[in-house]
């Protein structure tokens, strides 16, 4: 089996994914953007995607909901339900949590997170990433502090974590 998945490495539609039984074993293609996903599929590039469909937050993800509606008819096959953990991963140099200016991560990621920001880095600006594993491909490239995951990311040895400790892990609202 090929699939497809919204990219890049390291993002929950990844670990998503991961959770098929066959798919750690088998080819796995990601893609820029959830159009590009299906598309792969339509065309016969890849075998199935796993896109995402809903957020706890922010509900349905109509850019998913939008591409699923045209187009060539896809089925869903499965779901998948990824528990989500977010902690604040920084560049090694920030020393204390005054220091963070900026936060980079996917926008659904911020409004499981904003509250907590807001209150305790209200100094820091958001800035839209397409995916939290973007958001820490920034920091990596040490162009933001980034609000992201510790899991899976740190499995794809995308940033560096040791820095973690600054602050408590933040879950989402139930």
């Amino acid at each position: 089996m090929i699939y497809t998945y919204l990219g890049p490495a390291g993002t929950f539609t990844e670990a998503a994914l991961l959770q098929v039984p066959d798919a750690r074993d088998s080819k796995r293609i990601p893609a820029a953007n959830v159009n590009a996903a299906l598309e792969m599929v339509r065309t016969g590039e890849a075998d199935a995607a796993m896109v995402p469909i809903e957020n706890s937050v922010e509900g349905g993800v109509t850019t998913t909901l939008d591409a699923i509606a045209t187009g060539e008819a896809l089925q869903i096959m499965r779901e998948a339900l990824v528990t989500i953990t977010f902690v604040l991963a920084v560049r090694q140099n920030i020393d204390s949590i005054e220091q963070i200016r900026t936060v980079s991560t996917h926008g659904h990621a911020w409004a499981q997170c904003r509250n907590w920001a807001e209150s305790n880095i209200p100094q820091a600006e958001f800035v839209p990433a397409s995916s939290t594993a973007a958001g820490a491909g920034e920091t990596r490239a040490m162009r933001y502090s980034t609000l992201t995951t510790f899991q899976p990311i740190s499995s794809h040895g995308m940033i560096d974590m040791t820095a973690d400790s600054l602050v408590p892990a933040i879950h989402p609202p139930p």
